[in-house]
C-alpha cells in the first residue's frame, strides 16, 4: 500500500530515520498490537503507537476512569470520570489518527479472552497492574508464540522486559514462584513488587510506556530488542540498569 501525501507529511520525521523509510511506515500501517491495560502505562503506549501509525490496536480494560487516575493516565480528562477506559481511549486515539482501526474489549483480561485474542495480533503489550493477569497474558503469548512487551511501575521506579518466545526468558523465569494469594516471590530485588495500590508519580509510567512503545516498533521493523533480561529504571537518579535473566529450563517458555 502506497502512502498518500498526507501520511508522508504526518510521518515524515520517522520516515527520515535510517532503516525506516516508507517501507517501515507501511509495515507499521499493516501491523496489529494488543494493549492490555489502558491506565498509566497503557495511555502512553496507546498514544505513541497511534501517533506512529500502527494500523490496528486492540484495547483491553474493564475499568472506568476515576479522579485518582488523572495524575498519570494522560488520555483522560475530568469529563471522562465514570466512563469506560477502553471505549474512551479508542475515541481519543481515533481523533489523533482517523485511519486507526480499533477493537475494544471493555472487560478485564482472563484466560479465555487471552486464548481468543492473543493469537490474532502481531505483538502484545502488558500494561497491567497485577501479576495474576500478567501470568495469564505471559502464558497465552508463549503458547501462541507472540512477543510480549512487559512493564511495571511504582513510585519513581519501573522495569521493562521484552519476551520473545523461543529467544528470551519470560515472566515466569523472572518470578519463579507464586503464593496462593497471588503475590509473587521475586527473583531479583530490583524488580517491582505488585501491590493493590501503588503510590506513583505521573512521569514514571510515561517513561516506561514510551519505552514499551519503542520496543514494539523496533520489533515490528525487525530491529534488535532486549531479549536477555530486564531493564530497570530509577527516576530519582535518572538511571537505567540492565539485569540479565537466564531462561529457566523448567519454565513453560522452555518447553
Amino acid at each position: 500500500m502506497m502512502l498518500n501525501d498526507k501520511q508522508k507529511e504526518i510521518y515524515s520525521r520517522q520516515i527520515m530515520l535510517k532503516d525506516f523509510g516508507e517501507e517501515g511506515q507501511n509495515k507499521l500501517n499493516k501491523s496489529s498490537v494488543l494493549v492490555v491495560g489502558c491506565g498509566g502505562l497503557g495511555a502512553s503506549v496507546l498514544y505513541y503507537l497511534t501517533a506512529m501509525g500502527i494500523g490496528h490496536i486492540g484495547l483491553c480494560d474493564g475499568d472506568k476512569v476515576t479522579l485518582s487516575n488523572l495524575n498519570r493516565q494522560v488520555l483522560f480528562t475530568m469529563d471522562d470520570i465514570g466512563k469506560s477506559k477502553a471505549n474512551t481511549a479508542s475515541i481519543r486515539l481515533k481523533a489523533l489518527n482517523p485511519n486507526l482501526k480499533t477493537t475494544v474489549y471493555d472487560v478485564f483480561m482472563d484466560e479465555k479472552l487471552a486464548g481468543e485474542t492473543v493469537p490474532a495480533y502481531d505483538i502484545i503489550v502488558d500494561c497491567l497492574d497485577n501479576f495474576d493477569t500478567r501470568f495469564i497474558l505471559n502464558d497465552a503469548s508463549i503458547k501462541a508464540k507472540k512477543p510480549l512487551i512487559h512493564a511495571g511501575v511504582g513510585e519513581y521506579f519501573g522495569q521493562l522486559m521484552s519476551i520473545i518466545p523461543g529467544k528470551s526468558p519470560c515472566l515466569r523465569c523472572l518470578f519463579p514462584g507464586t503464593q496462593g494469594d497471588g503475590s509473587t516471590v521475586l527473583s531479583n530485588t530490583n524488580t517491582i513488587e505488585p501491590s493493590p495500590c501503588v503510590p506513583i508519580i505521573g512521569p514514571t509510567p510515561g517513561v516506561l510506556g514510551s519505552m514499551q512503545a519503542m520496543e514494539v516498533v523496533k520489533y515490528l521493523l525487525g530491529l534488535q530488542v532486549c531479549t536477555d533480561g530486564i531493564i530497570t529504571y530509577n527516576g530519582l537518579e535518572q538511571s537505567l540498569s540492565h539485569v540479565k535473566i537466564e531462561v529457566n529450563p523448567n519454565c513453560v517458555c522452555a518447553s
